[in-house]
């Protein structure tokens, strides 16, 4: 049997108690028959809420399942080389490199990234098989050197010169023109422009003309950097100088690394690091216009381009781009290096050197010359000087 409520209500104030106790005694009798409406009411909100909430996982697990994916985390990688590699110690960060095709002679950009208040260098290997000196800087005077891409131009006249993409303290990043004498760098010039607002890497066209790649839209510092890499936004472009005055010349580029010019100076090669590939772009010499014409897929983290003296491109790569970015914070966590061969006639691609780190993490340049590779990294205080095999060097 069971008490109405409305009933004892209507008792309860007739009763020699209070108001207040007569609706706590009305409360807790009505409170028994309404448990199970109260149930159902907490099971449809937990419904409504479930139901978003699981969504909302789906999809956040299907978005880090990709992203684990294409920056090739799940990736089983089988280090191999068929050559023998000495290391050359002393130079940190050996980030990028170029050759003098007609000497032999190696120039190398050297910058301590982990301690951004260093400063830097330019060593250069004066004659194959011969060891790294650190060349002399004339004329300069500011009061750091933070190089980072860089490339090689010689004159009709012989006179060469080594175009260098220098950060500074990292406020107002340029590129900076020096003429080479012997083991001196003489600074002649230093190209900034709101339009080179965060180069990696240059390319020389002319005595004073180049072409720089901007990697991302957002500032060096911001909090936008890690969404604009993570979400593959396509910020990077390339921007032309003509001596003069500064121009975008192609942009949309998820993450713009790595430029090189063709040997005859028609195309510029561009990697992008966030779509995994190189970009081939026809070049028009009198205005410097740029026109997309390739794209090259190659599942890895494109950085340098080198283009030797046949016209072959050497890619350095970083195949899984989450462990470098690991091993940028701790030297400890070693990050895998790659170089890949890409002929842009046969059109074929061939993966000539991978390691899982050591002895050289996180590859960025890939250098060749007379059967020999020279391999640099962002931050270990070493190069890779590789000799391939004669099979290998009649292949290329």
């Amino acid at each position: 049997m069971s008490l109405d409520p409305s009933v004892f209500a209507r008792s309860c104030l007739e009763m020699p108690i209070t108001e207040n106790a007569c609706r706590m005694a009305v409360f807790a009798l009505a409170d028994g028959p309404a448990k199970p409406a109260l149930g159902e009411m907490m099971k449809t909100i937990l419904t409504y809420i479930a139901a978003p909430l699981g969504l909302l996982l789906i999809i956040a697990g299907v978005f880090w399942w990709r992203t684990l994916t294409w920056t090739g985390e799940l990736t089983s990688l089988r280090p191999h080389f068929d050559g023998v590699c000495e290391t050359l110690e002393g130079m940190p960060g050996p980030e990028d490199m170029v050759i003098d095709h007609t000497s032999g002679q190696v120039f190398i950009s050297s910058h301590d990234r982990r301690h951004k208040d260093s400063f830097g260098a330019i060593w250069t290997i004066a004659t194959p098989g011969g060891a790294p000196q650190k060349m002399n800087l004339a004329g300069y005077t500011a009061a750091l050197f933070s190089p980072h891409g860089i490339d090689l131009w010689t004159s009709k006249d012989g006179t060469r010169r080594l175009f260098v993409v220098e950060h500074g303290d990292w406020s107002q990043s340029r590129v900076v023109i020096f003429r080479i004498e012997g083991d001196t760098l003489v600074f002649e010039t230093a190209v900034s422009d709101p339009l080179i607002r965060r180069p990696n890497d240059v390319a020389a066209v002319g005595k004073n003309a180049f072409y720089v790649t901007n990697s991302l839209a957002a500032p060096y510092g911001s909090s936008k950097e890690f969404t604009e890499v993570l979400f593959r936004k396509k910020g990077g472009n390339v921007v032309y100088f003509e001596g003069q005055k500064a121009a975008i010349a192609a942009d949309g580029i998820t993450y713009a690394n790595g430029v090189a010019r063709s040997n005859d100076g028609q195309t510029i090669y561009v990697g992008s690091s966030g779509d995994q590939a190189v970009l081939f772009y026809s070049r028009a010499p009198k205005t410097g216009a740029l026109t997309l014409k390739n794209k090259i897929y190659l599942q890895t983290g494109v950085d340098n381009i080198d283009v030797d003296k046949d016209g072959v491109l050497w890619v350095a790569g970083h195949p899984k781009l989450l462990t470098f970015s690991k091993h940028a914070k701790d030297p400890a966590v070693r990050s895998p290096s790659q170089i890949l061969r890409l002929d842009p006639v046969k059109k074929s691609i061939q993966e000539v050197y991978l390691s899982k780190g050591d002895p050289l993490s996180a590859s960025s340049i890939g250098a060749f010359y007379d059967n020999t590779l020279y391999i640099g990294g962002v931050f270990d205080p070493r190069i890779l000087r590789c000799t391939l095999p004669l099979a290998k060097r009649d292949k290329t």
